[in-house]
Protein backbone atom coordinates (compact mmCIF):
# COMPACT_ATOMS: atom_id res chain seq x y z
CA UNK A 1 0.00 0.00 0.00
CA UNK A 2 1.25 3.51 -1.22
CA UNK A 3 -0.24 5.84 1.38
CA UNK A 4 0.71 8.75 -0.23
CA UNK A 5 -0.75 7.89 -3.89
CA UNK A 6 -4.18 6.88 -2.33
CA UNK A 7 -4.03 10.04 0.03
CA UNK A 8 -3.17 12.16 -3.42
CA UNK A 9 -6.40 10.64 -4.84
CA UNK A 10 -8.31 11.01 -2.39
CA UNK A 11 -7.48 14.47 -2.07
CA UNK A 12 -8.96 14.85 -5.94
CA UNK A 13 -11.71 13.26 -5.40
CA UNK A 14 -13.29 14.68 -1.74
CA UNK A 15 -14.25 17.86 -2.00
CA UNK A 16 -14.48 20.44 0.97
CA UNK A 17 -10.87 19.76 2.30
CA UNK A 18 -9.36 16.92 4.46
CA UNK A 19 -11.83 16.60 7.61
CA UNK A 20 -14.92 17.16 5.60
CA UNK A 21 -17.51 14.75 4.62
CA UNK A 22 -18.62 15.49 1.02
CA UNK A 23 -19.24 13.44 -2.10
CA UNK A 24 -16.63 11.36 -3.78
CA UNK A 25 -16.95 11.46 -7.85
CA UNK A 26 -15.74 8.58 -9.57
CA UNK A 27 -11.90 8.21 -11.06
CA UNK A 28 -10.74 7.71 -14.45
CA UNK A 29 -10.63 3.57 -15.45
CA UNK A 30 -6.42 4.92 -15.76
CA UNK A 31 -6.68 6.33 -12.05
CA UNK A 32 -8.61 3.11 -11.04
CA UNK A 33 -6.19 0.57 -12.01
CA UNK A 34 -3.10 2.28 -10.95
CA UNK A 35 -4.54 3.03 -7.34
CA UNK A 36 -5.79 -0.42 -7.11
CA UNK A 37 -2.17 -2.03 -8.38
CA UNK A 38 -0.91 -0.03 -5.31
CA UNK A 39 -3.84 -0.94 -2.91
CA UNK A 40 -2.65 -4.51 -1.30
CA UNK A 41 -5.69 -7.24 -2.27
CA UNK A 42 -6.22 -8.71 0.90
CA UNK A 43 -6.84 -12.11 -0.52
CA UNK A 44 -2.97 -12.31 -1.15
CA UNK A 45 -2.51 -12.26 2.42
CA UNK A 46 -4.08 -15.59 2.92
CA UNK A 47 -0.28 -17.18 3.45
CA UNK A 48 0.97 -14.64 5.86
CA UNK A 49 -0.13 -14.92 9.77
CA UNK A 50 -2.71 -12.38 11.20
CA UNK A 51 -1.41 -8.77 12.07
CA UNK A 52 -2.02 -8.17 15.68
CA UNK A 53 -3.82 -5.37 16.92
CA UNK A 54 -4.01 -4.98 20.60
CA UNK A 55 -7.03 -2.64 20.98
CA UNK A 56 -8.31 -1.06 24.08
CA UNK A 57 -11.52 1.26 25.61
CA UNK A 58 -13.44 1.95 28.54
CA UNK A 59 -16.73 1.07 27.51
CA UNK A 60 -17.73 -1.97 25.12
CA UNK A 61 -17.64 -0.21 21.60
CA UNK A 62 -20.20 -2.04 19.02
CA UNK A 63 -17.95 -1.84 15.83
CA UNK A 64 -15.11 -3.35 17.82
CA UNK A 65 -17.76 -6.61 18.69
CA UNK A 66 -19.19 -6.47 15.90
CA UNK A 67 -15.86 -6.19 13.47
CA UNK A 68 -15.09 -9.10 15.52
CA UNK A 69 -18.17 -11.04 15.68
CA UNK A 70 -18.64 -10.69 12.18
CA UNK A 71 -15.26 -11.26 10.77
CA UNK A 72 -14.45 -7.41 8.98
CA UNK A 73 -11.11 -7.74 10.86
CA UNK A 74 -10.16 -11.27 10.16
CA UNK A 75 -11.06 -10.76 6.29
CA UNK A 76 -8.50 -7.69 6.39
CA UNK A 77 -6.17 -10.63 7.57
CA UNK A 78 -5.60 -8.71 11.32
CA UNK A 79 -6.31 -10.87 14.57
CA UNK A 80 -7.55 -8.00 17.10
CA UNK A 81 -7.49 -8.61 21.20
CA UNK A 82 -9.71 -6.26 22.32
CA UNK A 83 -10.93 -5.99 26.19
CA UNK A 84 -11.94 -2.87 28.52
CA UNK A 85 -9.46 -0.87 30.41
CA UNK A 86 -10.02 0.20 33.53
CA UNK A 87 -8.33 4.29 33.07
CA UNK A 88 -7.49 6.07 30.19
CA UNK A 89 -4.10 7.55 31.59
CA UNK A 90 -2.24 4.36 31.76
CA UNK A 91 -3.40 2.90 28.85
CA UNK A 92 -2.48 5.56 26.92
CA UNK A 93 1.29 5.45 28.14
CA UNK A 94 0.83 1.66 27.16
CA UNK A 95 0.33 2.78 23.57
CA UNK A 96 3.26 5.41 23.50
CA UNK A 97 5.23 2.59 25.02
CA UNK A 98 3.87 0.02 22.18
CA UNK A 99 2.95 -2.07 24.46
CA UNK A 100 -0.40 -1.54 22.63
CA UNK A 101 -1.41 -0.58 19.40
CA UNK A 102 -4.94 1.14 19.62
CA UNK A 103 -7.13 3.37 22.03
CA UNK A 104 -10.77 4.67 21.84
CA UNK A 105 -10.90 7.27 24.20
CA UNK A 106 -12.04 11.06 24.58
CA UNK A 107 -10.55 12.73 21.82
CA UNK A 108 -9.59 15.54 24.07
CA UNK A 109 -7.20 13.06 26.01
CA UNK A 110 -5.35 12.48 22.65
CA UNK A 111 -4.58 16.25 22.23
CA UNK A 112 -3.77 16.70 26.38
CA UNK A 113 -1.40 13.56 26.27
CA UNK A 114 0.43 15.16 22.62
CA UNK A 115 0.96 18.93 23.39
CA UNK A 116 0.79 19.79 27.81
CA UNK A 117 4.04 18.73 28.70
CA UNK A 118 2.60 18.35 32.51
CA UNK A 119 -0.58 16.13 31.43
CA UNK A 120 -1.54 13.67 34.18
CA UNK A 121 0.89 11.67 32.23
CA UNK A 122 3.74 13.00 33.20
CA UNK A 123 4.99 13.72 29.51
CA UNK A 124 4.32 13.85 26.08
CA UNK A 125 3.03 11.01 24.79
CA UNK A 126 3.61 9.26 21.13
CA UNK A 127 -0.21 9.41 20.33
CA UNK A 128 -2.06 10.10 17.29
CA UNK A 129 -5.65 10.42 16.83
CA UNK A 130 -6.70 8.44 13.24
CA UNK A 131 -9.71 8.14 13.10
CA UNK A 132 -13.22 9.08 15.49
CA UNK A 133 -15.61 6.78 17.09
CA UNK A 134 -18.00 8.78 18.47
CA UNK A 135 -20.08 12.01 18.65
CA UNK A 136 -20.13 11.76 22.91
CA UNK A 137 -21.92 8.62 22.96
CA UNK A 138 -25.24 10.68 25.54
CA UNK A 139 -22.03 11.81 27.80
CA UNK A 140 -24.01 13.12 30.75
CA UNK A 141 -23.56 14.04 33.88
CA UNK A 142 -25.52 11.63 36.32
CA UNK A 143 -26.42 11.77 40.02
CA UNK A 144 -27.27 10.16 43.17
CA UNK A 145 -31.11 9.99 43.68
CA UNK A 146 -31.85 12.95 45.74
CA UNK A 147 -29.18 15.52 43.76
CA UNK A 148 -31.81 16.68 40.63
CA UNK A 149 -29.72 20.10 40.09
CA UNK A 150 -26.44 21.24 39.81
CA UNK A 151 -26.94 23.54 42.81
CA UNK A 152 -27.70 20.16 44.80
CA UNK A 153 -24.21 19.26 43.82
CA UNK A 154 -22.54 22.58 45.67
CA UNK A 155 -19.91 21.04 48.02
CA UNK A 156 -20.48 17.69 46.27
CA UNK A 157 -17.70 15.04 44.61
CA UNK A 158 -17.78 14.30 40.97
CA UNK A 159 -16.18 11.41 39.59
CA UNK A 160 -14.49 12.04 36.34
CA UNK A 161 -11.52 9.81 34.54
CA UNK A 162 -9.08 11.97 35.21
CA UNK A 163 -8.86 15.28 35.95
CA UNK A 164 -8.05 17.70 33.39
CA UNK A 165 -9.25 15.13 30.68
CA UNK A 166 -11.30 14.87 27.97
CA UNK A 167 -13.90 13.74 30.63
CA UNK A 168 -13.28 16.40 33.61
CA UNK A 169 -13.90 19.62 30.79
CA UNK A 170 -17.72 18.59 30.07
CA UNK A 171 -18.05 18.66 33.40
CA UNK A 172 -16.72 21.80 34.07
CA UNK A 173 -18.90 23.17 31.34
CA UNK A 174 -22.35 22.14 32.45
CA UNK A 175 -21.62 22.82 36.09
CA UNK A 176 -20.41 26.81 35.06
CA UNK A 177 -23.49 26.83 32.67
CA UNK A 178 -25.52 26.61 36.19
CA UNK A 179 -23.15 29.26 37.58
CA UNK A 180 -20.84 26.41 39.48
CA UNK A 181 -17.07 26.19 39.49
CA UNK A 182 -14.98 23.50 40.14
CA UNK A 183 -12.42 23.97 43.36
CA UNK A 184 -15.01 26.24 44.24
CA UNK A 185 -18.42 24.60 44.45
CA UNK A 186 -17.47 21.44 44.01
CA UNK A 187 -14.89 18.89 43.97
CA UNK A 188 -13.46 16.92 40.86
CA UNK A 189 -12.09 13.73 41.80
CA UNK A 190 -10.15 10.52 39.43
CA UNK A 191 -12.69 7.98 38.85
CA UNK A 192 -11.18 5.83 35.95
CA UNK A 193 -13.18 5.30 33.04
CA UNK A 194 -17.34 5.38 32.57
CA UNK A 195 -18.11 2.03 34.01
CA UNK A 196 -15.63 2.31 37.25
CA UNK A 197 -17.52 5.95 37.70
CA UNK A 198 -20.57 4.53 37.37
CA UNK A 199 -20.11 1.61 39.76
CA UNK A 200 -18.74 4.71 42.01
CA UNK A 201 -21.50 6.47 42.28
CA UNK A 202 -24.28 3.30 42.88
CA UNK A 203 -21.48 1.93 45.70
CA UNK A 204 -22.75 1.41 49.18
CA UNK A 205 -21.64 4.13 50.78
CA UNK A 206 -21.27 6.36 46.98
CA UNK A 207 -17.67 6.93 46.36
CA UNK A 208 -19.22 10.51 44.74
CA UNK A 209 -22.49 12.07 44.37
CA UNK A 210 -22.27 12.82 40.47
CA UNK A 211 -20.21 11.32 37.90
CA UNK A 212 -19.69 12.17 34.14
CA UNK A 213 -20.83 8.85 32.12
CA UNK A 214 -21.43 7.84 28.52
CA UNK A 215 -21.92 4.81 25.98
CA UNK A 216 -23.21 1.79 27.26
CA UNK A 217 -22.79 3.44 31.50
CA UNK A 218 -25.06 6.08 31.19
CA UNK A 219 -27.83 3.75 29.42
CA UNK A 220 -27.60 1.97 32.44
CA UNK A 221 -27.22 4.93 34.80
CA UNK A 222 -30.70 5.72 33.69
CA UNK A 223 -32.17 2.89 33.53
CA UNK A 224 -31.49 2.91 37.00
CA UNK A 225 -32.84 5.89 38.17
CA UNK A 226 -30.04 8.36 38.23
CA UNK A 227 -30.81 11.89 37.71
CA UNK A 228 -29.68 13.57 34.80
CA UNK A 229 -28.13 17.36 35.60
CA UNK A 230 -26.86 18.01 32.36
CA UNK A 231 -25.61 16.46 28.85
CA UNK A 232 -22.86 17.83 27.12
CA UNK A 233 -24.68 17.74 23.84
CA UNK A 234 -26.86 20.11 24.99
CA UNK A 235 -24.15 22.90 25.05
CA UNK A 236 -22.07 21.90 22.22
CA UNK A 237 -23.15 20.37 18.66
CA UNK A 238 -21.25 19.07 17.11
CA UNK A 239 -19.04 17.24 19.35
CA UNK A 240 -16.30 14.48 19.01
CA UNK A 241 -16.66 12.75 21.91
CA UNK A 242 -14.81 9.71 21.17
CA UNK A 243 -11.53 9.21 19.02
CA UNK A 244 -9.18 6.69 17.98
CA UNK A 245 -5.68 6.75 18.44
CA UNK A 246 -2.42 4.49 18.19
CA UNK A 247 1.21 5.88 18.30
CA UNK A 248 2.81 7.43 15.04
CA UNK A 249 5.95 4.48 15.41
CA UNK A 250 3.21 2.13 15.13
CA UNK A 251 1.67 4.00 12.06
CA UNK A 252 5.14 4.19 10.55
CA UNK A 253 6.55 0.46 10.54
CA UNK A 254 2.78 -1.28 10.06
CA UNK A 255 0.87 0.73 7.40
CA UNK A 256 -0.59 -1.77 5.68
CA UNK A 257 -2.18 -3.10 8.81
CA UNK A 258 -3.10 0.43 9.82
CA UNK A 259 -5.37 0.54 6.86
CA UNK A 260 -6.29 -2.77 6.96
CA UNK A 261 -7.11 -2.31 10.80
CA UNK A 262 -9.25 0.93 9.88
CA UNK A 263 -10.92 -0.87 7.19
CA UNK A 264 -12.42 -3.65 9.15
CA UNK A 265 -13.78 -1.24 11.49
CA UNK A 266 -14.92 1.28 8.87
CA UNK A 267 -17.06 -1.70 7.59
CA UNK A 268 -18.40 -2.75 10.86
CA UNK A 269 -19.67 0.93 11.75
CA UNK A 270 -21.47 1.08 8.61
CA UNK A 271 -22.82 -2.77 9.45
CA UNK A 272 -23.60 -1.06 12.90
CA UNK A 273 -25.76 1.56 11.44
CA UNK A 274 -27.78 0.13 8.99
CA UNK A 275 -30.76 -0.49 10.46
CA UNK A 276 -31.50 -3.87 8.87
CA UNK A 277 -28.57 -5.39 11.05
CA UNK A 278 -30.67 -3.63 14.33
CA UNK A 279 -31.20 -6.99 15.70
CA UNK A 280 -28.10 -9.09 15.02
CA UNK A 281 -25.82 -6.05 16.32
CA UNK A 282 -28.62 -5.55 19.64
CA UNK A 283 -27.75 -9.66 20.07
CA UNK A 284 -24.08 -9.13 20.13
CA UNK A 285 -24.64 -6.69 23.89
CA UNK A 286 -26.54 -9.50 25.60
CA UNK A 287 -24.74 -10.74 27.92
CA UNK A 288 -25.56 -12.17 32.34
CA UNK A 289 -26.04 -8.15 33.20
CA UNK A 290 -27.87 -6.84 29.75
CA UNK A 291 -30.88 -8.01 29.20
CA UNK A 292 -32.60 -7.69 25.55
CA UNK A 293 -34.53 -4.43 26.88
CA UNK A 294 -30.97 -3.03 28.04
CA UNK A 295 -29.16 -3.96 24.97
CA UNK A 296 -31.60 -2.46 22.86
CA UNK A 297 -31.49 0.60 24.48
CA UNK A 298 -27.47 0.59 24.23
CA UNK A 299 -28.17 -0.25 20.20
CA UNK A 300 -30.07 3.00 19.86
CA UNK A 301 -27.81 5.46 21.72
CA UNK A 302 -24.77 4.03 19.16
CA UNK A 303 -26.88 5.25 15.99
CA UNK A 304 -28.90 8.45 17.66
CA UNK A 305 -27.45 11.58 16.21
CA UNK A 306 -24.75 11.61 19.22
CA UNK A 307 -24.13 8.17 18.43
CA UNK A 308 -20.86 6.24 16.51
CA UNK A 309 -19.56 8.79 13.70
CA UNK A 310 -20.53 8.25 10.45
CA UNK A 311 -18.30 5.86 8.36
CA UNK A 312 -15.52 6.81 11.32
CA UNK A 313 -15.11 9.96 10.03
CA UNK A 314 -13.34 12.60 12.00
CA UNK A 315 -15.35 16.09 11.88
CA UNK A 316 -13.50 19.20 11.75
CA UNK A 317 -15.90 20.94 13.49
CA UNK A 318 -16.40 18.66 16.46
CA UNK A 319 -12.62 17.83 16.77
CA UNK A 320 -12.56 22.38 16.63
CA UNK A 321 -15.69 22.48 19.27
CA UNK A 322 -13.41 20.00 21.41
CA UNK A 323 -9.84 22.35 21.22
CA UNK A 324 -12.11 25.19 22.48
CA UNK A 325 -13.88 23.48 25.35
CA UNK A 326 -10.27 22.57 26.50
CA UNK A 327 -8.96 26.68 25.60
CA UNK A 328 -12.00 27.71 27.63
CA UNK A 329 -10.98 26.11 30.69
CA UNK A 330 -6.90 27.37 30.37
CA UNK A 331 -6.46 23.87 29.34
CA UNK A 332 -3.31 24.29 27.56
CA UNK A 333 -0.03 25.44 29.07
CA UNK A 334 1.17 27.64 26.41
CA UNK A 335 -1.23 29.77 24.06
CA UNK A 336 -2.28 27.45 20.87
CA UNK A 337 -3.79 28.59 17.69
CA UNK A 338 -7.10 26.69 17.98
CA UNK A 339 -7.54 26.75 14.12
CA UNK A 340 -3.81 25.40 13.27
CA UNK A 341 -4.63 22.85 15.96
CA UNK A 342 -7.62 21.71 14.10
CA UNK A 343 -6.18 21.52 11.20
CA UNK A 344 -4.19 18.32 9.19
CA UNK A 345 -0.36 20.84 9.90
CA UNK A 346 -0.71 20.45 13.50
CA UNK A 347 -0.01 16.52 13.65
CA UNK A 348 -2.66 15.89 16.79
CA UNK A 349 -4.14 13.21 13.68
CA UNK A 350 -3.66 11.70 10.47
CA UNK A 351 -5.87 10.60 8.34
CA UNK A 352 -3.60 9.59 5.07
CA UNK A 353 -4.15 6.26 6.26
CA UNK A 354 -7.91 6.28 7.39
CA UNK A 355 -9.28 7.76 3.23
CA UNK A 356 -6.48 4.89 2.09
CA UNK A 357 -8.49 2.26 3.91
CA UNK A 358 -11.86 4.10 2.66
CA UNK A 359 -10.17 4.33 -0.92
CA UNK A 360 -9.30 0.30 -0.43
CA UNK A 361 -13.52 -0.24 0.46
CA UNK A 362 -14.79 1.97 -2.53
CA UNK A 363 -12.72 0.66 -5.05
CA UNK A 364 -14.24 -3.23 -3.46
CA UNK A 365 -17.49 -1.86 -3.99
CA UNK A 366 -18.19 -1.26 -0.33
CA UNK A 367 -18.52 1.76 1.89
CA UNK A 368 -21.46 3.39 -0.69
CA UNK A 369 -23.12 4.71 2.92
CA UNK A 370 -19.92 6.81 3.59
CA UNK A 371 -20.66 8.82 -0.21
CA UNK A 372 -21.93 12.23 -0.33
CA UNK A 373 -22.81 12.40 3.32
Amino acid sequence: MTIGSATKFLGLVIVGGVMTAACVVSPSPDDTQELASQTTVVAELGHRPPDPVRVRSASRSLPMLAGIAKGFFAEQNIAVDYSQFASSRPTFVQVSNHEIEVIISSTDNAVNYQINPHNAAGGILDVQLIFAHDNGLGLALLAQPGFTTAESLRGQRIGVDVQGSGFALPVAKIMRDHGMEVGVDYTMVSAGGSPARLNGLIATPPLWQAAIINAESVVRGKDLGLPVIGTIGELINPYLGGGVATSRWWLQNNPGAAVRFIRGFIRATSWVQDPRNRAEATALLLDAETTPALAAEVYALNVASDGLSDCALLDHTGFLNVLKLRNEFNGFETAQDLNFLASPRSGLYDLRYYYAALLGELLDGRARGCLCR
